[in-house]
């Protein structure tokens, strides 16, 4: 699995989204049912959280490795195996840096996630889900729609 580039198509996926969102494409058409829209403190809405990987953590992995690479200790190939699985571990830390924050409140909850490729399902008020995009280890809120696509996508990669 390539994580990178399964990141990179999510990324991109969810970016189209939220374009096409922000151009108001997604807008429920006249007379649509919009159900408890009224966006109070008490409506919840779901939303895909991606995940963002601790930079700090993997510039420094990554340096270890091009130095291992240059001693002669590792060569390239099993130096992007362990670039992969430092990646890996590193969205596990994010998702559970998450997780923590969101049992520690009763305004989310984690309905499904795809820690693999860096993305959770997550319900909550509206309040909450937009505090959320401060916290360090998400990248960002894109439509629920996005994480279905995101394992459509990450089943067909190779």
């Amino acid at each position: 699995m390539d994580l990178r580039s399964d990141r990179r198509r999510f990324l991109k996926l969810a970016g189209s989204g939220a374009t096409l969102s922000l151009a108001g494409c997604t807008a429920p058409a006249p007379g649509e049912d919009l159900g408890n829209s009224n966006g109070g403190p008490e409506s919840r809405a779901t939303v895909t959280v991606a995940l963002e990987i601790d930079q700090e953590k993997l510039a420094s992995a990554r340096e270890e490795l091009v130095s291992q690479i240059q001693n002669g200790s590792l060569n390239q190939s099993e130096a992007q195996t362990q670039l992969f699985e430092i990646e890996s571990e590193l969205l596990t830390e994010a998702a559970s840096t998450f997780e923590d924050r969101v049992q520690s409140s009763d305004a989310l909850s984690i309905e499904k996630q795809a820690t693999e490729i860096g993305v959770l399902l997550v319900a909550g008020t509206p309040a909450a889900l937009i505090q959320s995009i401060s916290r360090p280890e998400v990248r960002g809120l894109f439509s629920a729609e996005t994480y279905e696509q995101a394992l459509a996508q990450q089943s067909q990669s190779p």
